[in-house]
């Protein structure tokens, strides 16, 4: 199949939806950015070009001989985690490699890299149906995880499991294997925060603040719990409506940490209201509800699984953000998918974005209604 053949077949409705997430979150964070030196907009708006032209690039690549080189593209992943551990600088962690003029994340790449390789995996094997055919699956998504947990990145680590899960329930995994493994899981969470050493300490904070919201407004205000404390403020005080895009929106966020990243969408709702807020819910719904459209017309297991993957990925990603800023789960620094500023963060969505233009290119007329047999 040509180029041109697979650009006529592409849901540029898919896109379109991608893209204006994107240069919606492209002006929140000017927004945010008003009143300090440098425009984070503007280079917003720099990367959502660069992303669809990425997104354009694994479009012309068809998906199969992606995956057939998944054990090749992990490799590089988990190369690149362990580069960030020697070499890697950040706030408060070392989460980013320097290369000349531009900071990468690879952990950010690693949830796509991990959807590739567990769809390649799963695709024609049925082991994954028995409770010890989940340990392979299970042991490719924990290395990363751990990887990542040390530079330490809990967020981006504890949504990779969620990808496994989803992806080995729509492979046709057994519920109860499945439930056992939450189950593990929730206990590996626990051992982690009660365990010393297996934490970092402003990560016990945040599970502290999150727990301690109800307290008093001095104590909401110290430490950790300011974060949370601002967050709530500026989501309460929005309105329905909102105070726009000038001076008073970014007035009234001003003592939010971390604005333009992973608290962007209090700046959204204090610009655009809680009307704002329901129209970008279901912006996200639609976003997922195409990449499942997608999913549900190919029988082909690995493009099948791909679709699925990335489903959850912009799901799990946006309704673990949302909850957070609002006080229903700890703060863990998870990115907004599409809104929040960064590169890496936005280059990933783009490509990911991508690959699923790329499985609907290559079966715009297939309906898979069978198991993935």
């Amino acid at each position: 199949m040509s180029l041109g053949d697979r650009l006529k077949r592409a849901n540029w409705l898919l896109l379109g939806v991608g893209v204006l997430l994107a240069l919606v979150g492209a002006t929140t964070v000017h927004v945010a950015s008003l009143g300090q030196r440098a425009d984070y907009g503007a280079a917003q708006v720099r990367w959502v070009v660069l992303g669809v032209v990425a997104c354009l690039l694994v479009l012309a690549v068809p998906y199969r001989r992606i995956v057939d080189a998944r054990w090749f593209v992990y490799a590089l992943g988990l190369l690149a985690l362990v580069a960030v551990l020697v070499v890697g600088r950040g706030k408060s962690a070392g989460r980013w490699i320097q290369i000349g003029g531009f900071r990468a994340q690879p952990s950010e790449l690693m949830k796509v890299v991990l959807v590739v390789m567990l769809a390649g995996y799963i695709r024609y094997d049925r082991s994954h149906r028995e409770l010890r055919g989940l340990l392979r699956p299970l042991a490719i998504t924990l290395v990363p995880v751990l990887l990542i947990m040390k530079q330490p990145d809990l967020g981006t680590a504890l949504l990779l499991l969620p990808l496994l899960l989803v992806m080995l329930y729509a492979a046709g995994a057994r519920r109860q294997h499945l439930g056992l493994v939450m189950g593990l899981g929730a206990l590996a969470g626990l051992a982690l925060f009660f365990l010393p050493g297996l934490m970092s300490g402003y990560q016990k904070d945040r599970v502290h603040a999150f727990l301690l919201q109800h307290a008093d407004d001095t104590m909401l205000q110290r430490h950790q719990l300011h974060h949370l404390h601002q967050s709530k403020t500026v989501v309460g005080t929005a309105g329905f409506i909102g105070s726009g895009l000038g001076e008073a929106t970014a007035d009234a966020v001003r003592y939010l940490p971390e604005r333009h990243s992973d608290f962007i969408y209090p700046v959204y709702v204090m610009a655009f209201g809680t009307g704002g807020a329901v129209i970008l819910f279901l912006l996200y719904a639609l976003l997922v509800g195409l990449i499942l459209r997608v999913g549900m017309g190919v029988r082909e297991p690995s493009g099948r699984l791909l679709c699925v993957g990335i489903a959850a990925l912009f799901a799990c990603q946006a309704i673990i953000n949302l909850m957070m800023t609002v006080g229903l789960l700890p703060i863990v620094g998870m990115p907004l998918g599409f809104m929040s500023y960064g590169g890496s963060s936005l280059l990933t969505s783009f490509l990911a974005l991508g690959l699923v233009l790329n499985v609907g290119a290559d079966h715009p007329y297939e309906f898979g209604r069978g198991d993935f047999d």
